[in-house]
């Protein structure tokens, strides 16, 4: 019990690292302007306006690969079924996202693209973990090594 809730935290904090993690890259190659509040929708409005396409795509990114890659985390430690663990994981990157959306309004194409992305990464993951009784692969096997 204790381990599938400690999965759940994990794939949750593992996901929004990811996000801020490639927000701060998005930042370095397409610095915001200086004093820009990101706490203030109004101030981000006529920011987000002026943004070119690639700093969206990290936007897009973001999301996308931290439910990939907090789902994947979920699912390898958590002993109990894989598919509750990416609901929950996927949901709550959906959640924060869809809330990010409605705050600070994003261009259409982005707002589709990135959920129906994170709920096919969310899949994409539930589907490649390794199912729950399987033994977690020992990295250092040597057995078919001859040197």
């Amino acid at each position: 019990m204790f381990r599938n809730i400690a999965a759940m935290i994990a794939g949750i904090v593992t996901a929004f690292v990811t996000i801020m993690l490639i927000d701060k890259i998005g930042h370095m190659i397409y610095p915001p302007p200086e004093g820009l509040d990101f706490t203030d929708p109004d101030a981000l409005r006529p920011y987000f306006a002026t943004l070119p396409i690639g700093a969206f795509l990290f936007i897009l990114a973001s999301s996308v690969v931290a439910a990939f890659i907090g789902t994947l985390i979920a699912c390898y430690i958590g002993t109990a079924n894989a598919t509750l663990f990416g609901a929950v994981v996927g949901g709550i990157v959906l959640a924060a996202t869809i809330a990010n959306f409605i705050a600070v309004p994003h261009p259409l194409w982005l707002s589709l693209a990135t959920l129906i992305g994170i709920v096919a990464s969310t899949l994409f993951a539930i589907r490649v973990a390794p199912p729950s009784d399987a033994a977690p692969p020992d990295l250092f096997d040597n057995d078919g090594d001859t040197g």
